[in-house]
């Protein structure tokens, strides 16, 4: 009895090991079919992840356009007022600079010319008025010599 128990145990390893390789066959072609489900799911997820990419992409894309444009009309905006701004006090501090060095360049030709005895338009205004002063004086005594000549003659 012993090897008939023996025959049937072994018989029934037998059984069981077959069993057991049908069914890692069997695993093997599910796990293969599983696989390959598995990676279409993920090439499928791929494709419908590239697609909403592109949709919200392009309104992403869209949206930053829209938001860069404002941001470039205000920073114009400031730039030209910035320009304009300096180039205002430019023009002011150059009117300023300019009328500085006329009067620095006049003083130094007076300066000049005086100093090598030649008369300036100041020499030559002051002669004027002096020589006006004169003539009203002149005429003054002239005036004043007829008063007394007939003062004179009258006597």
């Amino acid at each position: 009895m012993d090897k008939q128990a023996k025959d049937q145990e072994d018989e029934q390893k037998k059984m069981e090991d077959i069993d057991r390789k049908k069914n890692k066959s069997r695993e093997g072609r599910r796990s293969g079919l599983d696989f390959r489900k598995y990676t279409q799911q993920i090439w499928l997820a791929g494709l419908g992840a590239f697609s909403r990419a592109e949709e919200e992409g392009n309104k992403l894309f869209d949206s930053l356009v829209k938001v860069g444009e404002e941001l470039e009309s205000k920073t114009a905006e400031i730039a030209d007022q910035t320009v304009e701004k300096v180039s205002e006090k430019a023009k002011e501090s150059v009117t300023d600079t300019k009328d500085k060095v006329e009067k620095l360049i006049d003083h130094s030709v007076n300066h000049s010319l005086n100093r090598i005895g030649l008369v300036t338009v100041k020499d030559i205004q002051h002669l004027e008025s002096l020589i006006l002063q004169l003539h009203s004086k002149v005429d003054f005594l002239v005036e004043e010599n007829k008063f007394l000549k007939e003062q004179i003659v009258k006597k």
